[in-house]
């Protein structure tokens, strides 16, 4: 093995020009497949962290029945509590939903009001972490509202402004109401930003004169990889066959479908590696053993057994693809290095980021480096050329002896 070994690695350098071009391109393919891949992870990371950890987050209840402003959860801090005490709960946050017609110095504009309980959402979303200016939402309730930066440009509202909300309660009555602006925000959730207003859930509640009803509460499980688990101990926790208990993939369909693209855009990268390293093993390879025709036939006339010449064919195939692998390696951490720390700014296409399927992405996309991602890539160079090696290794391992020592 040995004696094979160091044959197959004097023989791949036989004609360095060739391998090196070789192993160069397998080597660059796999360094920008590595970046790829760990942009394309960095931006699903922060889509899950919008899309799922903000609005969704791991379990999701709500009344059963139509969405409306009358269904809800009704004693909905004993059941906040009820859930927070349950062990595989790492946090838990209501929330009151409405629509209102805000009016302030510049014109009136319809918006979406959420209302969170600024104590424990924290815990469950990053969303009032996200605010760009003025200051946060109180703990207590206090008139205060939190207006998404695009719905604030709108209304001509800065931190301190006043706005007026007219809006209609649960028991038909016409509700108004005078807010102060605390803050601005931008989620990245292109609908929040542009429409979105958010304030303290006890506010809201006496706003649409709900009491202590609630129209949903956002969990978030200490093991989110046993989600389905986690929403059973829910439903027995709730005891109410009419509450309607979701993970974020059941309550979101479009969202897990898109979430699924992760994998897609995963084979993409791996299929271009899959393609460059086909090819320039199986071309290195071919041209070797066209070019020692007369020699391969000198060890068959030898005596040395058709296995052995296929494992020297095969020895040449996975050093190149080492070689290129290390080379690949070295060059990929680098760039997904600076990908992570540094990060590829878009801001010169858009000062606000831009959108995908509805997420605002920040300007500037970090990278994220997933380990099995990179051992993905290094081991498709790998399993290629050992397959484009077999071709080749078994073209020379069925050369005829007297055949082979005539070439020229």
């Amino acid at each position: 093995m040995r004696f094979l070994l160091a044959m197959a690695w004097r023989n791949l350098w036989r004609n360095p020009g060739r391998s090196a071009i070789t192993a160069l391109a397998m080597g660059v393919a796999v360094a920008l497949s590595m970046a790829t891949l760990a942009l394309q992870d960095g931006m699903f990371s922060e889509m899950f962290q919008i899309m799922v950890e903000q609005q969704l987050g791991h379990v999701q209840v709500h009344p059963g029945g139509t969405r409306t402003l009358e269904n809800t959860l009704h004693h909905g801090e004993a059941l906040t509590e009820r859930l927070e005490a349950l062990p595989s709960t790492l946090a838990v946050s209501p929330r009151v939903q409405g629509f209102a017609l805000l009016s302030g110095e510049g014109s009136a504009v319809g918006a979406q009001l959420v209302g969170v309980d600024p104590a424990r959402e924290p815990a469950v979303s990053p969303l009032l972490s996200k605010r760009i200016r003025g200051e946060a939402l109180p703990v207590s309730a206090a008139r205060r509202v939190l207006l998404g930066y695009k719905l604030a440009e709108k209304l001509q509202a800065e931190p301190g402004s006043e706005l007026v909300v007219f809006t209609q309660g649960a028991d038909g009555s016409l509700a108004n109401e005078l807010y102060t602006v605390a803050g601005i925000f931008r989620s990245g959730d292109a609908a929040l930003d542009r429409a979105g207003a958010i304030l303290h859930y006890r506010d809201l509640q006496e706003l649409l004169v709900l009491g202590d009803q609630l129209h949903s509460l956002t969990l978030l499980a200490r093991d989110k990889t046993a989600l389905p688990a986690y929403a059973q101990q829910v439903r027995d926790a709730l005891g109410d066959p009419s509450a309607l208990v979701q993970t974020w993939r059941e309550a979101s369909p479009e969202t897990a479908e898109m979430m699924s693209m992760q994998d897609a855009s995963s084979g993409v990268v791996l299929g271009i590696v899959f393609v460059v390293a086909a090819f320039g093993v199986l071309n290195t390879m071919a041209m070797s053993v066209f070019e020692r025709t007369k020699e391969l036939g000198i060890l068959r006339a030898v005596g040395v057994r058709p296995g052995k010449v296929v494992g020297l064919i095969v020895l040449e195939s996975l050093l190149l693809s080492g070689v290129a692998g290390l080379g690949g390696l070295v060059l990929g951490g680098a760039l997904d290095l600076y990908l992570v720390r540094v990060g590829m700014d878009l801001s010169s296409a858009s000062s606000d980021g831009f959108s995908f399927a509805g997420v605002m992405l920040n300007p500037v996309i970090h990278g994220e480096v997933r380990p099995l991602g990179v051992l993905l890539i290094l081991s498709s160079v790998v399993v290629v050329a050992l397959l484009a090696s077999l071709f080749p290794a078994y073209r020379a391992a069925r050369l005829d002896p007297v055949e082979a020592l005539r070439a020229e």
